[in-house]
């Protein structure tokens, strides 16, 4: 209350309490006179903090409180700390056709117009990482400003590949129909570690079309991109490889660059007698990653083998493009070797096969050979050998991809390091085939100086980065820099996807 009430409240219990001689505090003193003199008389009283009191007042208390609680002293202001609401965590139940069910958790950003990335768990290579794995995701959530739905997919011995394939594919598909989009053409992001990685990979690789809502970055550590693991297999001489059983796309050395080869044959068909070749000393091969790092106490190559067995029933289906996302890009190194009595028909030639017996004798003969074995024999399992292995062509010709921007991270003592090394590699090499086939002519394809801007620009939309230890995201306990790793994925997809 300001001054000039608080004066005129005094003077009105004045007028009703005071004596004769306080009777120039008479109510209605309106007059600058009278003004004067009752703050001529106030004003000395209230500056020594008392107000003299005749024996005829009969409100002292009034009189004291009104002045200890209505005064016009300034208020304090109060400072609030800001704090962060955690972000609204929500679980929906999608359906996989006929297939059962899955579960998307949506971490909600605060923002309306913040992108939206696909977390892919790091799968069932580690056992009971709930825990880790949302705190991995709420960091990515506050590193990233974006909305995060994490696709629970299936993956055990009750559900192996292709399971959980159609179950990424069918939460990418809930999440383009129901989370709301920023623009007319949105770009995605997808993030996951191990099979998640693989998976990630997959979907970015696949889910790129131009002209509607896509994957348009994708940040993966440790992804498992080859499940046929070639370096497990015995070694063989480059002279000595078989060739696959089926033809392939090109007949491109996968380990060889397109134009290099193009450029070397174009040469060799030029030159009427071939050189004379000089025999030089064949190089000793470096120790790969797989080799160096096969006893690594967290992430061995057995429980990555034992992890392959549990998630594919047939080894067939490790050839699996979607399963092994580094063979969009070449044929795999391996092929399988079925026992003969497994594959009869397919493995002979029509002079070697027996003749087919009638239904009935066949029947009896069946019949009497079950009473003799009671005990069939376990199926014999087919051999993995070494084959030479040729380069595809990933975005097909005349597909509407656009490969996406990648960001790869692998541990410096990781088995899987060489793989993700390859990975990058391939896909950096399918953006500049895309881009020379697309933006330029064949004769320019042999100009070194054209191939490099482009190798530039392909250097840029793909990173691969190694970083100490195993460096795996959901593993707290070996990996003291996660949340900082996770932190610089997370401020790389909201540059990624910055409209």
């Amino acid at each position: 209350m300001c001054l000039p009430r608080l004066r005129l409240r005094l003077l009105l219990i004045l007028a009703n309490d005071a004596a004769p001689r306080l009777t120039l505090t008479r109510p209605g003193a309106h007059s600058c006179d009278d003004r004067g003199r009752i703050e001529g008389y106030l004003r000395p009283h209230m500056l020594l903090g008392h107000l003299p009191v005749a024996p005829c007042i009969a409100r002292p208390f009034a009189l004291r409180r009104l002045l200890s609680q209505e005064t016009c002293r300034p208020r304090a202001k109060r400072f609030f700390a800001a704090v962060t609401a955690p972000p609204r965590w929500e679980r929906i139940d999608v359906a996989c056709r006929s297939n059962g069910s899955i579960t998307v958790d949506i971490v909600h950003s605060s923002s309306a117009s913040s992108p939206t990335i696909i977390y892919v768990p790091s799968g069932p290579v580690f056992l009971d990482q709930n825990h880790e794995e949302e705190q991995l995701v709420t960091a990515l959530a506050a590193s990233s400003g974006a909305t995060i739905a994490r696709v629970n997919y299936r993956a055990s011995t009750q559900h192996p590949f292709p399971t959980p394939i159609h179950d990424v594919l069918a939460g990418y598909d809930w999440v383009l129909e129901n989370l709301p989009r920023r623009h007319l053409v949105e770009t995605l992001g997808v993030c996951g570690e191990l099979v998640g990685g693989s998976l990630a990979t997959m979907l970015a690789l696949t889910e790129c079309r131009k002209g509607g809502p896509r994957i348009g970055a994708a940040a993966v550590n440790n992804p498992i991109a080859d499940w046929v693991f070639p370096d497990d297999l015995p070694a063989v001489a480059p002279e000595a490889l078989p060739e696959p059983d089926a033809p392939e796309e090109t007949s491109f050395p996968a380990d060889r660059d397109f134009m290099t080869w193009w450029e070397k044959q174009d040469e060799v068909e030029g030159v009427d007698a071939p050189k004379k070749l000089v025999k030089r000393a064949p190089k000793k091969k470096p120790i790969s990653s797989w080799e160096s790092n096969r006893e690594n106490l967290l992430l061995s190559t057995t429980h990555l083998l034992e992890t392959r067995d549990v998630l594919f029933r047939r080894p067939e289906h490790c050839f699996d493009r979607f399963a092994s996302p580094t063979l969009f890009f070449r044929s795999p190194h391996a092929k399988l070797i079925y026992p003969w009595h497994d594959d009869i028909f397919a493995s002979s030639s029509p002079t070697n096969v027996p003749e087919p017996l009638d239904p009935d004798t066949q029947m009896s003969l069946d019949h009497f050979e079950s009473l003799e074995s009671q005990e069939a024999a376990p199926p014999e399992a087919p051999t993995m050998v070494r084959c030479r292995a040729y380069a595809r062509v990933h975005p097909p010709a005349n597909a509407p991809l656009d490969l996406p921007q990648f960001n790869i991270t692998a541990g410096a003592h990781s088995p899987l390091l060489d793989q993700n090394t390859e990975l990058a590699k391939l896909i950096k090499r399918g953006i500049v085939r895309h881009m020379l086939k697309s933006r330029t002519g064949r004769t320019q394809w042999h100009d070194e100086e054209e191939k490099a801007k482009y190798e530039e620009v392909a250097a840029e939309v793909v990173r691969l980065n190694a970083v100490e230890g195993t460096g795996l995201w959901s593993r707290f306990d070996a990996n003291p820099n996660w949340r900082a790793n996770v932190e610089n994925v997370g401020r790389w997809m909201r540059q990624a996807l910055d409209p």
